[in-house]
């Protein structure tokens, strides 16, 4: 069976929910206008919700929003595999109450990943499911500062300034200089959610939690997206 999918996503400044929430709202339409049987033994999925960054990245960033699609194949009744894309916003942590000197920026992670699935549909004959998830994949993570920041001059070298790519020189202080840097890694994650059968259509509405793990340089990306949205098959 041949399938194809056209995604555009826009990744600014401002968090990702209402993009995932309104992503979800388009797919709603799509309900009456599939055909179970055309799309036997497929799965697709799209939702939406927040990010929740853990340590080290923890230290620097706060929540923000998130994107996720995908699709792939079912085999069996509770075996699925999908090839996943994430965007998700890493904003940066201003409850920190960092001194006015130091860089604030905005932070986007891409990622791309293959994963399986097993899935429990109804939990005792209710519309209730659950499902696990593992997987990996290729991760990016960008940075960029905010209003072209400059280092002061002979400003003493601290983490934060390394998390946002500058460098620091023998004597212990900054490089004045601009910066707009990424860092591409292979990443794994693994998850858990719950679905609920919309009827007997074939679609589910889905909650789920995951977490992600990517060697990217510095600082390894670690977070946890909390998703809402819905799936098909």
């Amino acid at each position: 069976m041949l399938w194809h999918r056209r995604v555009g996503i826009m990744c600014r400044k401002s968090p990702g929910i209402a993009a995932g929430l309104i992503g979800v709202a388009l797919l709603l339409p799509l309900r009456a206008q599939v055909d179970p049987e055309e799309v036997e033994g497929l799965n697709f999925k799209l939702g939406g919700g927040v990010s929740v960054p853990t340590n080290p990245i923890g230290r620097y960033l706060g929540l923000s929003g998130n994107v996720v699609l995908g699709a792939g194949a079912n085999f069996g009744n509770h075996s699925s595999v999908a090839v996943d894309f994430l965007w998700s916003g890493l904003s940066p942590e201003t409850s920190l109450a960092h001194p006015s000197t130091l860089p604030t920026g905005s932070v986007n992670v891409y990622a791309i990943t293959g994963n399986y699935q097993y899935s429990i549909d109804s939990i005792c004959a209710s519309p209730l499911g659950v499902y696990v998830t593992v997987g990996g994949g290729w991760y990016d993570r960008h940075a960029s500062t905010h209003n072209n920041y400059t280092v002061p001059p002979a400003t003493a070298c601290q983490p934060i300034y390394n998390w946002w790519g500058y460098a620091c020189d023998a004597s212990g202080f900054v490089f004045p200089v601009v910066v707009t840097h990424g860092s591409s890694a292979g990443g794994v994650n693994g998850g858990v959610g719950f679905t609920i059968k919309v009827r007997d259509t074939g679609w589910k509405f889905f909650a789920e939690s995951r977490y992600h793990y990517a060697w990217t340089r510095t600082y390894p990306t670690t977070l946890i997206p909390i998703s809402i949205g819905f799936r098909f098959n």
